[in-house]
């Protein structure tokens, strides 16, 4: 298996003052599919999220970091009001802070966060996370059955290096049995990808180019006419004026 490639940004990836931006004609050909950072808890919005979300061709997924210690509601609104996802979007809970909270707080709020945004949209958003923090932090057992995205890299060489992607399958949290995404890398090379960063996040899909289209409700959209076959039907039409 390829094991598609992704990238996923945030206005970490434009320069400070905005002037440098990401390249997206590159993002769009090197990558299968992009992952967004909306915004923080209930206050937060990326200022370059909606930018880089217009400029995304390729499928795309929004994700937002929760405060465990904070309203799921209140969050949550927070976040679709800043993506207002479309049939074809997916959107990611960024599970990964603690904030002194306790693991059932913490089960109970991601809980709260998944149903309501499942109410919402008609479907579980998926949690990205890391196998160690998951097992320290959740309660797997508490949840409903959702797809995770999960980090997991090789050690990181020292600046200026890139460090190279780990190969997947990324480390499971327990009662987790399958892994959607891997983060295999947080240091690639931006310039690469077409980035204002030094570094960037990369990521694999576990399945193929077809599996991924049709994760996202693309499977099925009406293909753009060949050239070839365009060709066939301008010259149908000079034939035949009388079909005009």
């Amino acid at each position: 298996m390829d094991f598609p490639l992704g990238v996923d940004i945030s206005a970490y990836q434009f320069s400070s003052d905005g002037k440098r931006k990401p390249n997206f004609d590159i993002i769009n050909a090197k990558c299968e599919f992009v992952a967004v950072r909306a915004g923080i808890s209930w206050g937060y919005q990326d200022k370059w999220f909606r930018y880089s979300w217009d400029n995304l061709t390729v499928p795309r997924m929004a994700y937002h970091v929760i405060y465990p210690g904070e309203s799921a509601v209140s969050q949550m609104q927070h976040f679709l009001n800043i993506v207002r996802p479309t049939a074809t979007d997916r959107l990611v809970l960024d599970v990964e802070l603690d904030h002194g909270q306790t693991k059932t707080k913490i089960t109970d709020t991601l809980v709260q966060c998944l149903e309501y945004v499942k109410a919402q949209t008609g479907r579980y958003p998926i949690i990205y996370s890391r196998a160690g923090w998951i097992n320290q932090f959740v309660d797997v057992s508490q949840l409903p059955e959702v797809d995770w995205w999960l980090a997991h890299y090789l050690k990181a060489l020292p600046y200026p290096q890139f460090t190279p992607e780990k190969t997947p399958p990324p480390a499971l949290p327990k009662g987790v049995k399958k892994w959607l995404i891997h983060q295999t890398c947080e240091k690639g090379n931006g310039a690469e990808y077409g980035v204002a960063s030094y570094y960037v996040d990369l990521d694999r899909w576990n399945g193929t180019s077809d599996d991924i289209l049709a994760y996202f409700g693309l499977t099925g959209q009406p293909e753009p006419i060949k050239p070839a076959l365009e060709e066939k039907v301008n010259k149908l039409w000079e034939a035949h004026p009388e079909l005009h």
